[in-house]
């Protein structure tokens, strides 16, 4: 499945929080506050939405279905970032 990320730019804060943890891209900055770049396609993760403590930031299924090898690829992500943030807790 494919996503659309939308910016409550009255909500966002401008502290770049969600650029610094997508790992696709998907933000920019414009006039202090947080963007959807226009030419990236949201993979669904949320970790964009965890971070952002205004909760500005909203995430929706598209209702494009992605390749099953997509998929796959993504759950080894979240397994790896899983492993990766109980080996920094420790």
């Amino acid at each position: 499945m494919a996503y659309k990320v939308t910016v409550d730019r009255k909500k966002c804060n401008g502290c770049e929080e969600c650029l610094e943890v997508c790992t696709g891209g998907m933000f920019r900055m414009d006039r202090g506050k947080a963007v959807p770049s226009e030419d990236v396609e949201c993979m669904g993760c949320e970790t964009c939405m965890r971070v952002c403590d205004p909760k500005a930031i909203t995430i929706t299924a598209s209702g494009v279905t992605l390749s099953p090898t997509f998929m796959n690829l993504m759950s080894v992500l979240d397994d790896d970032e899983e492993e990766t943030l109980k080996s920094n807790r420790a």
